[in-house]
């Protein structure tokens, strides 16, 4: 809709140029419909050159409409519509978000501005040419006629909005009256005196102070006032044309031009420089509030020639933490240069120190040249108190802990000392009881007192496997055990079984082996008993009457995998990770079953010296079940010679 209704104005425009034209010319002294034509190419938006192909439509209707040649219309509008195309596509700007029309627009622009209408000159006077006119002078003419329109009217076309808001609305006042009394006193009715000159500092004064939107304006309304006054009569431009209308349109273009060519790029520069201050007014309002606000202190200062270091610049923070090194004399601020030199050289790298003050606080200070004036000095400091009671706090923790671990491991040692020496202590006294016992039971004794022996037995053995079992938890856990050799894992279950068969009956527990085929695995044949024994006993024990045990084989890749499930009160999750310490019982309530607590970290201890892997898993309410990996024995060792045990 923007473009169709400039293309209506260009048309229009066109007709009551053409109409103006002096009588026996083929051109107009003025041709607004360039501009025109040029600001609906910028709206185009990359549809250049499909608005340009209207505009020669558009032109060449209105020349018809005027008058001219048909063939003469169509050149002037090809004229027009290459110079609409030509001066967007030089200044290569586009009304797009986030763009502004700059000074280097500005200086692109005015290039453009000449380049076409140069080029639609040109076409004009060779079209004029044609039809036996001056080349030169026609296209010098139209140069002048369109070069002005673009350059006044073409500039509405991309410089912002904004730029047309008056600001400064009494200066601004002040200064259109004075630039309306200077047209009247250079152009005014009477007067001969060449005293234009007078409007440009007025102009310049626009430029200067207000923005290119409203300079663009001025210089339009100035233009059109110094034409209706100078064919009026008025000014030095009428008493040079002499009644010669084209001279005096000549001289009014080239008046206009030169207002535009130089005022115009300096308003566009203002508006730069404008929006560049409140932009940095804006940065530095905020960076002085980030500043003030800041947790850190910052003291920027300067050196001086007579060594001083005086402060021109700081936050509440830094006065506050630096308040020991600051000093006052007179209205300045000065800062103790002994402390400065002390952290950094005149011309040093930057060095953060933490520097300890004698009210107990530690501050972190850094100091830097500020770049680009090396006789300024930024010094930060940052409270890092807290930071350093904390650090010393975490150091002294560390320290306790080592030390707590050291006494930790001293315990064990002890324990572990003490626990062998006693059971080596007690293996022999035991050992003999034992033997002396089995010694009675052999003999030919009452009943009474052969119940009394079997008592004696069963005691002694109880406590000659309690004394085993505290030997092999004093040894390390990465000493080696027995020879590993072939052992039939099913054999091995079917033998712990039998054994155990007894005690089962006792506590109306089942106990049934799913074995789906030979195993041969690689272990201490010993060690293996004790730990099928170990298991099973726990299962039995945790078992209560009318329970059952179920005992699975099955091979998992390299490993043989027995599992044994009871159907016990089962292990707290919580706890599952913690029945494999030594002497460490699972808290049961009033259903306290006695035992050691050494049992399954022997299991653990052996299957890890056999190279496999042990693990419980429960859900503290439906049984228990124990998982033992160990390494299948290789068929090349069985081929080897070694023989299943």
């Amino acid at each position: 809709m923007s473009i169709a209704l400039m293309l209506v104005l260009v048309f229009f425009a066109s007709v009551i140029s053409a109409e103006l034209r002096f009588p026996g010319e083929s051109t107009a002294p003025w041709w607004p419909a360039a501009g025109i034509s040029v600001i609906a190419v910028f709206a185009a938006r990359g549809r250049g050159v499909a608005v340009a192909g209207l505009i020669v439509a558009v032109t060449t209707a209105a020349n018809l409409v005027a008058g001219t040649l048909w063939w003469v219309a169509i050149g002037f509008g090809i004229a027009n519509a290459a110079e609409a195309w030509l001066v967007p596509a030089i200044t290569r700007y586009g009304r797009r978000p986030g763009h502004r029309f700059r000074h280097p627009d500005a200086a692109q622009y005015v290039i453009a501005t000449g380049g076409g209408a140069a080029v639609a000159g040109l076409l004009v006077g060779l079209v004029v040419a044609l039809n036996e006119g001056d080349l030169l002078g026609t296209a010098a003419q139209v140069a002048a006629s369109h070069g002005s329109s673009v350059l006044l009217l073409g500039a509405l076309g991309v410089i912002p909005r904004a730029s047309f808001i008056p600001r400064r609305a009494f200066e601004l006042l002040l200064q259109a009256t004075l630039l309306a009394a200077a047209v009247v006193v250079a152009f005014g009715p009477g007067q001969y005196v060449p005293v234009a000159f007078l409007i440009i500092p007025v102009m310049a004064w626009a430029a200067f102070r207000f923005t290119a939107g409203v300079t663009l304006i001025e210089i339009t309304l100035v233009s059109f006032a110094i034409t209706m006054l100078s064919f009026l009569g008025g000014g030095a431009f009428a008493v040079f044309a002499d009644g010669n209308g084209e001279v005096l349109i000549g001289l009014i273009q080239l008046f206009t031009l030169a207002l535009g060519v130089s005022l115009l790029p300096l308003a566009v520069a203002q508006d730069d420089r404008n929006d560049l201050y409140l932009r940095l007014s804006a940065r530095e309002q905020l960076l002085r509030g980030a500043i003030i606000s800041s947790d850190a202190g910052f003291i920027v200062v300067r050196r001086e020639d007579g060594g001083g270091h005086l402060v021109v610049e700081s936050n509440p923070n830094g006065e506050r933490m630096l308040a020991s090194w600051l000093s006052r004399d007179g209205d300045r601020t000065l800062v103790d240069g002994v402390r400065l030199a002390e952290l950094a050289e005149s011309t040093g790298d930057p060095v953060m120190t933490d520097v300890a003050f004698p009210d107990g606080h530690h501050l972190e200070i850094s100091v830097n040249v500020v770049a680009g004036d090396a006789t300024l000095l930024l010094i930060q400091a940052i409270d890092v108190t807290e930071q350093t009671k904390a650090a010393r706090a975490l150091a002294d923790a560390f320290v306790h802990e080592r030390e707590a671990a050291d006494r930790l491991r001293a315990l064990a040692a002890q324990k572990d000392e003490f626990v062998s020496s006693v059971s080596h202590e007690l293996r022999t006294p035991v050992t003999s009881i034992l033997g002396y016992a089995e010694d009675l039971a052999e003999a030919d004794l009452p009943e009474s007192e052969r119940r009394s022996v079997e008592v004696i037995m069963r005691n002694a053995r109880r406590l000659a496997d309690l004394v085993e079992d505290l030997l092999d938890v004093s040894r390390e856990a990465g000493q080696s055990g027995g020879e590993a050799n072939a052992v039939d894992l099913r054999a091995a279950i079917k033998q712990c079984v039998e054994d155990l068969s007894a005690i089962a009956e006792r506590a109306h527990v089942t106990v049934a082996v799913v074995d789906d085929g030979q195993r041969v695995v690689a272990a201490d044949r010993l060690g293996l008993d004790r730990i099928l024994v170990n298991l099973l006993a726990n299962a039995i024990k945790f078992t209560p009457p009318g329970g059952r045990i179920d005992i699975t084989t099955a091979a998992v890749g390299d490993f043989a995998h027995v599992e044994i499930t009871d159907t016990g009160r089962g292990i707290p999750p919580s706890e599952l990770g913690k029945v494999f310490e030594r002497f460490h019982r699972v808290a049961a309530g009033k259903d306290f079953v006695p035992g050691t607590g050494l049992g399954l970290p022997i299991v653990r201890d052996l299957v890890t010296r056999m190279g496999g892997r042990v693990e419980l898993r429960s859900d503290g309410t439906t049984g228990t079940t124990a998982i033992v990996e160990l390494p299948l024995f290789r068929e090349a060792d069985l081929t080897a010679g070694a023989t299943p045990r």
